[in-house]
């Protein structure tokens, strides 16, 4: 069921972003684009976690080229329109990348700017974690995963690491990061160097790392006679030259492997057992495209402990320019796309079907999709209530004092009182909460994590000014000074309502520079 719904959701990326290109009227005639292969790239990973691994309380930050089969994916869930496919990248279609503002459908995370869906994962769980701990959320069923599907070439953002090291700082669970590792960006292959340590960049901030790799189809080949010389093979194929195979084809893998280990026993055996096609095939079974092997790396997590998923991949999977380093931008031809379309049982006219080429009966597709987990229900967030304000606040001012003063004697006056206003503040602060005038606020409402931890200048009996008491019932988010990760905790627990159907009013303050600084990232 699995493979078939993969298949459907290549084809209606696919075309899609061929439609906006070759088909759709086009006034200016300019080119729309829409990124065939990184979103081929991500067909498998999604389908295993849409249509399988996640829950109705999970939340997910899509990558953002990974739009076209993400929206693909809604359309197989009658949640999206034919009329917004068609107009992919135009004025009321579907958008170039997820959007919560302009797309129609539930869309989690926003996914324009790259990284930052990712880094926001990360104050959402923190965020969650918040709510439930102060029960302002129900608490009798488990905590959603909150979950990024990021491309290889986003580990360059430096906001990933920031809010990875962050991440640690406050403890956070239930965090699943998936890299689809295609090994291509925008201009080129992705150097070798750095997908050599990125396991241990998690494992030291407390990750649990994950690598899919190989697929059945290799593993089984791994187990023959010349089986590991082959997986050696593999592993030190430079990513440049296994993206130039991938291009290449068969006759291309048979050649190389020929020359390099061909005098290994059992090499010689495998190449003649596997003509150019099932060579070809065999040789591309990395773990990103092969189902069986996903489910059995997420089906193994068993704690909530952060996790990462490393998912070899193939930018343009299952497309004429798998492999090819100018796939970026690269649009399949009316040729390529009519055989592309042959292949996969699809009739003229037939483009937009749901279920046009699926090789099972439809009445059992539909069956499948109507108890998908994630999708249950009517598609919407809960509603979240508005929060009662106070005609009023007990506040005395002064003839002359700063507007940063007047600030904080205003939340510290709110501090006061009780309402339900002051329950759903939380301010958060890059480490200047003191020279911000926060400090009252603090003194009465505490720091938020998810331990209690005693004050060690209080236990010792050294007096200070700062009462802050940090725990489960805290209201204040203690930064470091990265400055977007200032931003993306104010944005999480700002989507508090629509992500966890409980409002929160965060109220973030920071010096000028701090503020400068995230604006002009």
């Amino acid at each position: 069921m699995l493979a078939e719904l993969e298949r459907k959701v290549l084809w209606l990326s696919t075309w899609m972003v061929h439609n906006a290109n070759h088909i759709r009227p086009n006034i200016d005639g300019l080119k729309v684009g829409g990124h065939q292969a990184s979103s081929a790239s991500s067909v498998t990973l999604l389908t295993a976690l849409y249509f399988h691994i996640l829950n109705p309380a999970d939340r997910i930050a899509v990558k953002p080229h990974s739009s076209p089969a993400f929206h693909a994916i809604q359309y197989l869930m009658g949640r999206q329109t034919r009329e917004k496919l068609e107009q992919f990248r135009a004025w009321g279609g579907v958008q170039s990348y997820p959007s919560r503002t302009k797309d129609t459908v539930v869309v989690d995370f926003s996914g324009g700017s790259m990284g930052l869906p990712v880094g926001l994962t990360t104050f959402a769980s923190v965020a969650q974690d918040y709510l439930r701990l102060k029960q302002l959320v129900p608490t009798s069923t488990p905590p959603g995963r909150m979950v990024a599907l990021m491309g290889d070439a986003e580990f360059d953002e430096g906001n990933v690491f920031e809010a990875m090291l962050e991440g640690w700082k406050h403890d956070v669970r239930n965090l699943w990061w998936v890299i689809d590792y295609n090994r291509q960006s925008l201009d080129a292959v992705v150097t070798d160097r750095l997908f050599g340590r990125v396991d241990d960049i998690f494992r030291s901030t407390g990750w649990q790392v994950t690598v899919l790799k190989y697929g059945k189809k290799l593993q089984a080949a791994f187990e023959q006679q010349g089986g590991p010389a082959l997986r050696q093979w593999i592993d030190d194929c430079p990513n440049s030259l296994y993206s130039a195979l991938v291009y290449k084809g068969g006759a291309s893998w048979r050649e190389h492997l020929q020359q390099d280990i061909g005098t290994v026993p059992g090499i010689t055996a495998l190449l003649t057992a596997h003509d150019d096609a099932a060579l070809h095939a065999l040789m591309t079974n990395l773990a990103g495209h092969d189902l069986a092997a996903i489910l059995e790396g997420f089906g193994a997590v068993d704690s909530d402990q952060p996790h990462c998923f490393i998912a070899y991949t193939i930018k343009g999977w299952g497309l004429p320019f798998a492999g090819h380093k100018d796939n970026h931008s690269g649009l399949m031809s009316v040729a390529q796309m009519a055989a592309f379309q042959q292949a996969q049982g699809i009739a003229d006219g037939a483009e937009w079907e749901p279920l046009a080429g699926v090789r099972l009966p439809a009445e059992r597709v539909q069956s499948y999709l109507r108890q998908v987990p994630y999708f249950l229900g009517n598609g919407q967030r809960p509603a979240a209530p508005t929060v009662a304000v106070p005609p009023t606040l007990a506040y005395q001012s002064t003839p002359s004092l700063s507007t940063q003063e007047g600030f904080g004697r205003i939340l510290n006056e709110l501090a006061r009182t009780d309402g339900e206003l002051a329950a759903r503040v939380v301010t958060v602060s890059p480490d200047v909460t003191v020279s911000t005038n926060l400090g009252p606020w603090v003194n009465r409402r505490g720091i938020f994590d998810r331990r209690e931890r005693a004050d060690t200048f209080k236990a010792e009996q050294i007096i200070s000014a700062q009462r802050w008491q940090v725990s489960p019932a805290g209201q204040h988010i203690e930064l470091g000074i990265a400055e977007n990760n200032l931003f993306l905790a104010l944005a999480a627990f700002g989507l508090a309502g629509p992500l966890f159907g409980c409002r929160l009013l965060p109220v973030a303050r920071f010096m000028i520079r701090s503020s400068c600084a995230g604006w002009t990232r």
